[in-house]
């Protein structure tokens, strides 16, 4: 509960401090996910050069066709290792933004906790009833919260699955 400036200025500093984490996060995530895609051009560029001086040093028309057609298949596993690197680069990013948004909204809870228990004591007499009913607001509010934390884990969890089986699948495949 704020009850002095500094009280306030603390509020505020902890708000700049953990806006700062979240777009320090959002950042590292960008920096990798550019690492990742210099990564896929280069091994793309350097594929593509030896593919280039195959085709330079084919010396009869038969070779040359049959190294086209090679040529024209897609390489999947190129492309399944930069989804996967992808998909767990901003697996890696969600779920630590989601930590971190998570420490906030407990940290507000606990602060509207504390907000609520001296409204409690400074309430005047016969106000019990609408006390108790802020105090079961709150406490359902949390409930959601965590609820909704749940689910999303849940939804996050499965479409991790599915990915890694996909990703399975793709590898038999190819």
């Amino acid at each position: 509960m704020i009850k002095t400036p500094e009280d306030l200025m603390k509020l505020h500093t902890e708000a700049i401090s953990a806006s700062q984490a979240v777009v320090a996060k959002t950042i590292e995530g960008f920096e990798k996910l550019a690492e990742l895609n210099l990564k896929a051009a280069g091994e793309t560029l350097a594929q593509q050069t030896e593919q280039l001086k195959a085709l330079m040093a084919v010396k009869d028309p038969q070779s040359a066709a049959r190294l086209l057609s090679d040529m024209a298949k897609p390489s999947t596993d190129v492309l399944t290792t930069w989804a996967k690197d992808f998909y767990q680069l901003s697996s890696q990013t969600g779920a630590e933004l989601v930590a971190l948004a998570e420490k906030q909204i407990a940290d507000g809870q606990k602060q509207l906790g504390t907000a609520v228990d001296l409204l409690a004591k400074n309430a005047p007499a016969g106000s019990e009833g609408a006390v108790q009913v802020v105090r079961n607001a709150v406490t359902a509010a949390a409930a959601a919260c965590d609820q909704a934390f749940k689910a999303t884990r849940q939804m996050a969890d499965q479409a991790q699955a599915t990915v890694a089986t996909a990703a399975k699948a793709a590898r038999k495949a190819a």
